[in-house]
């Protein structure tokens, strides 16, 4: 591996116009729930993965058959690509792979990024139905969030290859958006992801069925904290990561 970061893709797809949508650990582990489930449910197959020597040594079990952390799946029928990590990147190619997942959209001629994440949940809302919040790469994009009553985040900080990913969205004027619901901190939401998909059905045309999310949350949430576990080093670049996640104004 020459680069940082090499996708290493199993087939070559025709995937001209389809949506990117990308999901990397964060607060509540929102992205990586939320995109592994739509790739289980729409049925898409794995086309590729992420690599790079700095991603700690792991492989995760996935109905029975080893695969690598990083994957990328892809829906024809949705037109759909879907990319999530249950590792958290380290910080040190976070950059590279996020400018990675451009070229390659670009490349392929993707028509747009949408991406999941979790966010810090305000003071009081334990008892509340969380809400999703928006950023933008472009005009045309935000007025699409407002249309269909995502409130923009208008400042603040946002971190990790998503929020990298979203500001070099903005430089290249490629059309994306991200995302976020308010999810509490310490530990996997899965409701929380089930929430934000809903959310996500008036962007894409599939109607995806969030029960199962909602009834398989506590094993949703022991897989996750048992990843997390098995590499010490992403359990603490997750806490870190959930320190300096989004804050919003």
């Amino acid at each position: 591996m020459e680069n940082a970061v090499e996708f290493k893709m199993l087939e070559k797809p025709n995937i001209k116009g389809y949506t990117l949508i990308e999901g990397f650990p964060g607060i509540g582990l929102i992205g990586t729930i939320a995109v592994g489930y739509l790739a289980d449910k729409l049925n898409a197959r794995c086309i590729g993965y992420i690599l790079s020597k700095s991603f700690p040594p792991m492989a995760s079990i996935h109905k029975g058959k080893p695969v690598l952390p990083a994957r990328i799946y892809v829906d024809d029928k949705h037109k759909l690509v879907l990319l999530f990590s249950e590792l958290v990147v380290p910080s040190s190619v976070v950059y590279d792979i996020s400018e990675g997942i451009l070229k390659w959209a670009e490349k392929n001629k993707i028509k747009r990024i949408i991406s999941l994440a979790g966010m810090t949940a305000r003071l009081g809302m334990e008892n509340k139905k969380p809400e999703v919040y928006g950023i933008a790469s472009n005009d045309k994009i935000a007025k699409e969030l407002v249309d269909k009553n995502v409130k923009l985040i208008t400042e603040g900080v946002t971190t990790g290859v998503s929020g990298i990913l979203m500001a070099r969205c903005r430089i290249d004027r490629f059309p994306a958006m991200s995302l976020l619901i308010e999810s509490m901190r310490g530990y996997p939401d899965p409701g929380a992801a089930a929430d934000l998909l809903e959310k996500l059905e008036n962007f894409v045309g599939f109607d995806i069925k969030t029960k199962d999310l909602v009834e398989e949350a506590r094993q949703i949430e022991a897989k996750m904290k048992r990843l997390l576990s098995n590499v010490g080093t992403s359990k603490k670049q997750y806490e870190r990561a959930e320190r300096h996640s989004l804050m919003y104004g």
